[in-house]
């Protein structure tokens, strides 16, 4: 091999590592700054099964791009039962985008380009198909992708509503698409998927209606 051969190869090496340091895997929401994934408006009890495009605040454009979904409409964006095999479960307030099919992708496409993008998710494991998770700018260049189940698998055996965090962050704003890709693989804005702004448990009114009792008896009290 000549020394120009070698140079350009060493060339080319430095280029992939230096775009490669540029990005990193995230496992904890630690940290994170980017856009939240706030599926609230999809929590109405249904499916919503849908190719998309459709809105999620923030900016933020769902489209699905699922191959062979069970339900033939494309990919769920709310709520119903999700079977994940050896990893559990979903159901009840859960609330989160999920392919709903064994290959295939789902995109969450950003007006403005971020630096980072995350959300806690799920997946049926499946040998193969691989899980990934893929950064895009907005020419449809790959910036980074990381398969799952090698770097940074989600082990939830049995579990019911059961996610774990995982995103794509770079150094520099230039992330336009985010892509989900594998055996129905999901994404939610918890770690259980309930909706944010979910209405409190009946205890949890329970206590609520004990502490505004105690509050009435004090302002008697001090009237007497």
């Amino acid at each position: 091999m000549s020394k120009k051969t070698v140079l350009k190869a060493l060339v080319v090496a430095s280029l992939f590592w230096s775009a490669a340091s540029q990005a990193a895997l995230m496992t904890s929401t630690v940290g994170y700054t980017g856009p939240d994934l706030d599926l609230t408006a999809y929590a109405n009890g249904n499916y919503n099964f849908t190719f998309g495009p459709k809105p999620i605040p923030g900016g933020i454009t769902f489209t699905s791009h699922v191959n062979n979904s069970n339900s033939g409409d494309g990919s769920v964006l709310g709520q119903g039962g999700y079977g994940l095999g050896g990893n559990g479960s979903f159901g009840g307030d859960a609330v989160y985008a999920g392919l709903d099919g064994p290959s295939g992708y789902m995109s969450f496409i950003f007006d403005v380009a971020v630096s980072s993008f995350g959300a806690f998710m799920n997946y049926y494991p499946d040998s193969r198909a691989a899980q990934t998770i893929a950064a895009y700018d907005g020419l449809g260049t790959l910036l980074e992708s990381y398969d799952l189940t090698n770097v940074a698998p989600i082990n939830t055996p049995a579990a019911f509503n059961a996610f774990e965090f995982r995103g794509i962050s770079l150094k520099t704003a230039d992330i336009k698409e985010f892509r989900m890709g594998g055996a129905y693989i999901l994404a939610a804005a918890t770690a259980n998927g309930a909706p944010v702004n979910e209405t409190p448990e009946p205890a949890s009114l329970a206590l609520v209606g004990l502490a505004l009792a105690a509050a009435a008896t004090a302002r008697r009290n001090r009237k007497s």
